[in-house]
């Protein structure tokens, strides 16, 4: 299991599973790193054709993971495209929605706004003996969040991103790795010192 993209993919959602999420304003990213995404995915598929089942497994892990934060260190970086989410108010509208949501959807771990994209870490809640799915979760909070902070900015159209990353959570050593990730998320983008 690895980061999966929540399109017209299989998506595995284990019970009692911690998730990490990442989604990004809408945006189109720049031809150049579409580009190297695409290249970086060849790299990998070309040499998945070569192993067994379980290496198979690992590398798929390792080119997703290194995806992300190809993608992730891009928008770090972003000077191109919006910064909606490092306006106040809009942010506010963000952070009181996922608190919003928190014990009646999920257990929110933290979460991290960042100017053009989130990061957030949480338990999906049972429902009828399955947990909440991440897509109903994100598709109830991005409609809420993108037409409140759309009236603030006076305009229309997509606020979100159509994808969202996510990968669950296998055991202490991952959470503690993604929690670092975030919580350096800001020095990285030199956001804070520290």
């Amino acid at each position: 299991m690895g980061y999966f993209c929540r399109r017209n993919l299989p998506h595995i959602q284990p019970e009692n599973a911690i998730i990490f999420i990442t989604y990004r304003l809408a945006f189109d990213l720049p031809k150049e790193v579409l580009s190297n995404l695409l290249e970086i995915r060849k790299l990998y598929d070309s040499k998945i054709v070569k192993v067994n089942k379980l290496e198979k497994s690992k590398l798929k892990k390792i080119c997703n993971k290194y995806l992300f934060e190809y993608e992730d260190n891009y928008l770090d970086k972003s000077i191109n495209s919006p910064l909606w989410l490092q306006k106040y108010k809009i942010a506010q509208i963000v952070l009181n929605s996922l608190r919003f949501n928190e014990k009646n959807l999920y257990n929110l771990h933290f979460a991290l706004i960042m100017p053009n994209h989130v990061h957030m870490l949480i338990k999906p809640l049972t429902n009828s003996s399955k947990p909440i799915s991440i897509a109903k979760i994100m598709k109830d909070y991005k409609s809420f969040t993108a037409n409140e902070s759309n009236k603030i900015l006076q305009r229309n159209g997509q606020f979100w991103h159509h994808k969202n990353y996510d990968l669950y959570i296998r055991d202490d050593e991952d959470f503690f790795r993604i929690k670092n990730y975030v919580l350096n998320n800001p020095v990285k983008a030199r956001l804070v010192d520290h």
